[in-house]
């Protein structure tokens, strides 16, 4: 075999790997910063919370006249790791991240109310962008989750 053609292999081989490398680090990201913003929506004023503007636009959607951040977490989750966000009411929201393609974020999540959950699914998010959930009932109107997810 000459020298050019072990070069040209060894060139190939190598360039292979990295490209298999790159695409398993994109599928797997080492960390995902996820905020969770509690906000009441309900009927009974014409309040918006200013902190909301900018999800504003997300929200006018769901028609509710009222919008109140009630709690906002934020928590570093390893990719092979969950975070539970404690929500009003005496409920969870248990986060696992899944994977990260097309830079967009998939994250497994449940809403748990006692020892059954409510919610059990899987959204796909931009990175760096947000989901808006509609949640159970609460104080005179109704939870919505904003979801929020960055790679980092």
């Amino acid at each position: 075999m000459s020298q050019r053609l072990k070069q040209g292999l060894l060139f190939s081989s190598l360039t292979f790997f990295v490209a298999a490398y790159l695409r398993a680090a994109e599928n797997s990201p080492q960390t995902v910063s996820v905020k969770i913003e509690t906000i009441l929506a309900s009927n009974q004023s014409g309040e918006f919370d200013s902190r909301l503007k900018a999800l504003e636009k997300q929200l006018s959607v769901l028609k509710y006249r009222s919008y109140r951040l009630l709690k906002e977490e934020s928590q570093n989750v390893p990719s092979q790791g969950s975070a539970s966000f404690e929500i009003p009411g005496g409920r969870s929201l248990i986060v696992w991240p899944q994977d990260f393609r097309n830079q967009q974020v998939a994250l497994k999540v449940r809403l748990q109310g006692g020892q059954k959950p409510l919610l059990d699914t899987t959204i796909r998010l931009p990175n760096k962008g947000n989901f808006i959930l509609g949640g159970p009932p609460h104080d005179g109107g109704v939870l919505v989750l904003s979801i929020s997810a960055n790679v980092q």
